[in-house]
């Protein structure tokens, strides 16, 4: 007789295979062909919940919150709901995406970063153990930021939880929000400089870099999830499947800063001076017989080498994964390799920021210039190096950072790889869009003012991707989301990513 774990895990692969099926039916048509090459693994991605108190965007506003004057009508020119400016997080967008997620039921969940504000520098004493400290009654100081981070962290985890209880296992990457300190952006006061992040050795004077400190504190609250893909006990139980090969958990074999990245490049930005154990790390999936899934996710914000990704030791990491037979590869950071530009693609209302490490654009504003005979010459070694590694092994990268759903191809920018592999971009989880709303109403408006218009609505879509994984070896992607006005789920695009190599 099976065991009840077992039977649970078959009942709910079946529950998935319907629930997936169902919906790619729906859209394609393709009624034949779905029951003929059935979804034998599915997972999800999205990122960027966190939001703003001091920007929100203006479409998560109420009317009138007050305790004593109840006016919960949404509202341009409103007030930020209560518990998003306690907890930092769109709380009623994001609440939406993990039902549909549910909804969908897939194996996996990669959170792709920015799942808190963030942006301090939480130290924590010495004598703290695993962010916990070694005696309850010895007196020690712990810093605001740490205090600000462990409670939104806590209320992150809360609202992913009920996901476990029903068949999909969470997988954390880490965000700029999380590796980083701001020094003009302290959490705790209005444009109030963080002295914190004000260090000499960082040469963090008015911008963003990421920390040892930072770092630990991820790994406090989210390594839990990661280290369960060593023992096997929570993944198993939750996705019906075993983790195998699992990479980049420990100082020697996380990816570190003392390497140079394969094609010459010198080493990182930095080069990484932390430990990445947790923040960076891989393991393969058997979903059946001879169809083996590797899976890896990079930190893209590491102290020490803000703005680039671990391009060398990911071509460790595939080299390793192609011997042992892997058919696919999937990665997940949290800074996009192809910085979206709205306006020049879409007629949107502002380009995305694209200045020079560290700064907030993708991996491709970490760049170099060179003048020549009046003509300026843009380097992008970092972002090119990691894209040719993702080239030479028809990988799929997926990542948040900009807060929207874009979908792109992209070739080889060495030119030493063909094809041109996808870039899944969905960094809608609930942050603060960055095509910003246009038109001239505000707080003082007169009555009868306009409301601002949308420019690409779909630029304004809170989204997530759902990936396929079918008997047949094929890898289908589809997103799913709904406006900033928050009407029903919609489906907004399906992709054949390819079939299994």
């Amino acid at each position: 007789m099976p065991s009840t774990d077992s039977r649970r895990r078959d009942r709910r692969r079946a529950r998935s295979l319907f629930a997936v099926s169902a919906i790619m039916l729906s859209v394609c048509g393709a009624v034949g062909a779905q029951s003929n090459d059935p979804v034998i693994f599915s997972f999800a991605t999205v990122g960027d919940s966190r939001t703003d108190p001091n920007k929100p965007d203006a479409t998560t506003l109420l009317a009138n919150p007050s305790p004593t004057s109840q006016g919960g009508a949404p509202s341009l020119t409103g007030t930020i709901l209560p518990q998003d400016n306690e907890w930092v997080t769109n709380t009623a967008a994001f609440s939406k995406i993990l039902s549909g997620i549910q909804s969908q039921n897939p194996n996996l969940l990669f959170f792709n970063g920015d799942m808190i504000y963030g942006y301090g520098r939480p130290t924590l004493p010495t004598a703290w153990a695993n962010g916990k400290p070694n005696s309850w009654n010895t007196a020690q100081s712990v810093s605001p930021d740490a205090i600000f981070e462990f409670l939104q962290y806590s209320y992150w985890r809360g609202m992913i939880a009920n996901l476990f209880q029903s068949g999909t296992y969470v997988l954390p990457v880490p965000g700029n929000h999380e590796t980083q300190c701001s020094y003009s952006a302290a959490p705790y006061s209005a444009g109030s400089p963080n002295p914190n992040c004000n260090t000499a050795a960082q040469g963090n004077l008015t911008g963003k870099t990421a920390y040892a400190d930072n770092e630990n504190m991820f790994r406090f609250n989210m390594g839990d999830l990661v280290q369960d893909l060593v023992t096997n006990i929570r993944f198993s139980n939750v996705s019906g499947y075993f983790a195998t090969n699992v990479a980049g958990l420990t100082q020697a074999t996380a990816p570190g800063g003392a390497s140079a990245y394969t094609g010459g490049v010198p080493a990182n930005n930095g080069p990484i001076t932390s430990n990445q154990a947790q923040l960076s790390y891989s393991f393969d999936i058997q979903v059946q017989p001879g169809l083996l899934l590797h899976f890896a996710v990079i930190n893209t914000d590491p102290a020490g080498a803000d703005s680039t990704a671990p391009a060398d030791w990911l071509a460790g990491d595939f080299a390793a994964a192609k011997g042992r037979g892997a058919a696919k590869y999937f990665v997940f950071g949290h800074k996009p390799a192809f910085t979206y530009n709205y306006a020049a693609a879409t007629g949107g209302s502002v380009n995305p920021p694209t200045t020079n490490s560290p700064g907030p654009g993708g991996l491709d504003a970490n760049y170099t210039t060179t003048v020549s005979n009046g003509v300026t010459t843009y380097g992008e070694a970092y972002r090119n190096a990691f894209w040719s590694v993702i080239a030479q092994y028809g990988a799929t990268y997926f990542s948040g950072h900009e807060h929207t759903v874009n979908v792109s191809r992209n070739a080889d920018p060495t030119g030493l790889n063909p094809g041109a592999p996808y870039q899944v971009i969905v960094g809608s989880g609930g942050s603060p869009f960055d095509d910003k709303l246009v038109g001239t109403c505000s707080s003082t408006s007169p009555p009868g003012c306009v409301e601002p218009t949308l420019t690409n609505p779909y630029d304004r879509y809170y989204a997530w991707a759902l990936i396929s994984v079918h008997a047949s070896g094929n890898v289908s992607l589809q997103v799913s989301g709904f406006s900033d006005q928050f009407g029903p789920v919609q489906d907004l695009g399906i992709y054949d990513v390819g079939t299994l190599q």
